[in-house]
């Protein structure tokens, strides 16, 4: 799943650079929806999850003031690392885990969090 999140960074990261190149204008992370629409299914990431990616690299472009910002890498020695952003309304807490588009995350659960729906 972290290669496909890498992916969709590196997409969304030529799409804004390219649009600021050939139109000027900065596009939001609501204007880079649209050009990710059903990717998700291809990718086998949830569609919550691209909106996360586009919102969370329009925020560190404004937050660093650059055009583009770096690759994230999915191998070779200076890769990057891996994540997966995941927004509360598509994960869930089942078993002790988080269950996140039909995968189940192990977490060390130091606040006793199973207690809770």
């Amino acid at each position: 799943m972290a290669r496909s999140v890498n992916f969709v960074w590196n997409f969304v990261n030529e799409l804004s650079q390219r649009s600021i190149k050939e139109r000027g204008v900065f596009l939001s992370a609501y204007d880079m929806h649209p050009y990710t629409k059903g990717a998700g299914k291809e990718l086998g990431l949830h569609s919550q999850t691209l909106q996360c990616i586009a919102g969370e690299y329009v925020t560190r472009r404004k937050q660093f003031k650059k055009v583009r910002l770096n690759w994230r890498k999915s191998g070779g020695v200076c890769r990057s690392l891996g994540w997966i952003p995941v927004n509360t309304g598509a994960a869930q807490w089942k078993n002790g885990q988080v269950y996140h588009n039909g995968h189940y995350f192990k977490v060390w659960d130091s606040y006793g969090l199973n207690q809770y729906k």
